[in-house]
């Protein structure tokens, strides 16, 4: 009986001893809780342009994204964490069918961009100690890349330098012609101001 005591008690003093050993985890240090909001600040607002919007319009992984990314502003931090994985696969979807049209390697980038974005966020919403500082920067930055992908969109429907020649003097050719004297129309003084 005594031979039992002895090793119980020393399985007891081996069992605290590898309790003392473990690392204490020290709690993260944020300015920010799960129970705020994300506010974006709006320095810009991006719009897209008619041509753009018409290629969007016909595009369903566009318009689940741009939903979501709206949706982000003023979710708490909890909610922005249920709602990482969803925006992980739809900013995946969002790259996987890019349409023809609107395939280059300028968009293609910012495609890849808005999906690492989401894998980041993804992977700071799975981690055991979640910081809210981290998941917020970075949900702020996914609505920041959001907005620079319309505007790589919107710039692939920019005029050339030789379309925007070609209309000036379409808009020349039309002028004179609305002029039937056949000489060149002179600026009103009206229109030098």
């Amino acid at each position: 009986m005594r031979n039992i005591l002895v090793i119980f008690l020393m399985l007891s003093l081996l069992s605290c001893q590898d309790e003392a050993k473990k690392p204490q985890v020290a709690p993260v240090q944020s300015n920010t809780t799960f129970a705020d909001s994300l506010k974006i600040s709006k320095t810009r607002s991006v719009a897209l342009s008619p041509e753009a919007r018409t290629v969007a319009a016909d595009w369903l992984a566009y318009i689940t994204a741009q939903n979501e990314i709206g949706n982000l502003e003023n979710k708490t931090g909890t909610e922005i964490i249920e709602s990482s994985n969803n925006l992980m696969q739809i900013m995946e979807n969002l790259r996987e069918t890019l349409p023809d049209t609107l395939r280059t390697n300028a968009v293609e980038a910012r495609t890849n961009v808005l999906l690492t974005k989401a894998l980041v966020l993804h992977q700071y919403a799975t981690k055991k100690q979640k910081n809210p500082d981290e998941i917020f920067e970075v949900a702020e930055n996914l609505v920041v890349e959001f907005d620079n992908f319309k505007l790589q969109l919107n710039e692939l429907f920019l005029k050339t330098p030789e379309n925007f020649e070609l209309d000036l003097d379409r808009e020349f050719e039309e002028s004179l012609e609305a002029d039937s004297t056949g000489t060149i129309p002179l600026f009103k003084v009206e229109d030098k101001i």
